[in-house]
């Protein structure tokens, strides 16, 4: 089963601090508010932004800026996992049998 969604704001929320978070921390939370890691979807994802994000950084010790959690939000719901993130694309140019397809 693919969880691209979840790896994807796992990515995202880990380039917004500049430092690895829990991924297992980030599922646990994930499943408190409600989400599916799994089969994230996009309300979810803008469920969790809404209410869990904040309690995420706060356990992280980060703090973003009004500016760098807009930027974040629209990182992650602008994410469609129906096509190659950049990283994904070029992994699979360098190695198809890689491909997330």
């Amino acid at each position: 089963m693919r969880r691209r969604t979840f790896e994807h704001v796992y990515s995202e929320l880990c380039v917004a601090v500049n430092h690895r978070v829990s991924r297992y921390d980030l599922w646990l939370l994930v499943r408190e508010e409600g989400g599916d890691p799994d089969e994230l979807t996009p309300r979810q994802a803008r469920f969790f932004l809404g209410n869990g994000l904040s309690r995420m950084l706060t356990e992280e010790g980060a703090a973003l800026s009004g500016r760098a959690r807009r930027r974040l939000e629209k990182r992650i719901l602008g994410f469609d996992p129906r096509y190659p993130t950049p990283e994904e694309w070029l992994v699979e140019r360098r190695d198809p049998a890689r491909s997330v397809a």
